[in-house]
């Protein structure tokens, strides 16, 4: 099946919170869920498709954002180390399941509406004669 292009697919919403200066979104919580799944970092970094270092940056970049641990870590080689997500993690993954299916279920009506006006970006740019003059004139 061919990938819709950037452009023309359907309008959607992505969730997104601000904690302090950082912020939290779908990857780097399914970053959580895939430790929680594999009990390991690099293990959810190879099945996610990104190395070590940047899996690693992106917890820590979480990981700012909360004064209690959200994965706790022992180290590797021949004691096999590993990673748990904590109890506060486990919530921060289930809280933001909740909050995107709120977000997306009340999106509905409006992905609804904007599809209905949302421009064809393959085809010509339909744009008014009188909205280029009015847009010169504001140079």
């Amino acid at each position: 099946m061919a990938e819709q292009s950037a452009v023309n697919r359907p309008p959607g919403i992505r969730a997104k919170w601000l904690v302090g200066d950082q912020t939290i979104g779908i990857g780097k919580i399914e970053l959580l869920e895939k430790i929680e799944q594999h009990g390991s970092i690099s293990a959810a970094a190879r099945e996610m498709g990104m190395g070590y270092r940047r899996a690693w940056t992106l917890l820590d970049s979480l990981q700012r954002c909360f004064s209690s641990p959200l994965v706790e870590t022992a180290r590797g080689g021949n004691a096999h180390g590993g990673a748990v997500v904590t109890p506060l993690g486990r919530e921060l993954i289930q809280r933001f399941a909740k909050y995107q299916s709120e977000i997306h279920e009340n999106f509905n009506e409006i992905a609804d509406w904007l599809q209905t006006v949302q421009a064809d970006m393959d085809g010509p740019a339909v744009v008014a004669k009188d909205q280029l003059s009015a847009a010169r004139k504001h140079r």
